[in-house]
């Protein structure tokens, strides 16, 4: 005898739990969201480095030029070459010097007033084109026609480096690493070296 029931049977594929369904939208949405959070914040740590390097570059563009600038204030001022040793007006320490009493622009000044007066104006230039800027003028020790010209700037990426790993922390030194003409670590005087949490950019002239 054939029995019939009069339940409806459950066709194969028919529509899962919707609670269950919405649950499962909601896990690949939340899973979603995380991929695109790590992947703005990765895009956004390349664009802060991206900054950082073309903030330094810019900032060494600036040392360079500043360095050629006093190379130019020096060579106006004529008679600071007959000095002994020549040039010796314009070695300085990292201190900012205070204003000059003379105005060398508009008023006659001697070899030593024109010196003060360059060193005042261009430390003044740097202290404005340059984050926290500052530099210090020194004579060679191998070289007595030969001024050293040591340029400081304050290091940003100093909070990035404490948290780098061994790789990156190589890079951050070679980068930042304070070389004499010679290739050699430092500036070949001893007594001159670039401050903590600077970076430093050195430059030997001979006007």
């Amino acid at each position: 005898m054939l029995i019939t029931s009069s339940r409806p049977s459950q066709r194969r594929g028919a529509s899962r739990d919707p609670l269950h369904q919405r649950g499962a939208t909601m896990l690949e949405a939340l899973v979603a969201l995380l991929v695109l959070m790590l992947g703005v914040l990765g895009l956004a740590r390349l664009q802060l480095a991206t900054l950082m390097e073309a903030r330094n570059a810019n900032a060494r563009s600036v040392a360079v030029h500043a360095a050629s600038d006093l190379m130019d204030r020096m060579q106006v001022n004529r008679t600071a070459r007959f000095t002994v040793p020549p040039f010796d007006d314009y070695v300085t320490a990292w201190t900012q010097p205070a204003a000059p009493a003379t105005n060398c622009i508009s008023d006659p000044c001697s070899r030593a007033q024109m010196a003060a007066f360059d060193v005042w104006q261009w430390k003044q230039t740097l202290a404005q084109q340059l984050p926290e800027g500052s530099a210090t003028v020194f004579r060679s020790n191998t070289d007595p026609s030969q001024l050293g010209v040591l340029l400081a700037w304050s290091a940003i990426q100093a909070r990035n480096q404490a948290s780098a790993d061994a790789g990156n922390a190589l890079l951050y030194a070679a980068a930042d690493a304070l070389l004499d003409a010679a290739g050699n670590a430092g500036t070949g005087v001893p007594r001159e070296n670039c401050p903590a949490q600077r970076i430093c950019h050195l430059v030997y002239l001979r006007p």
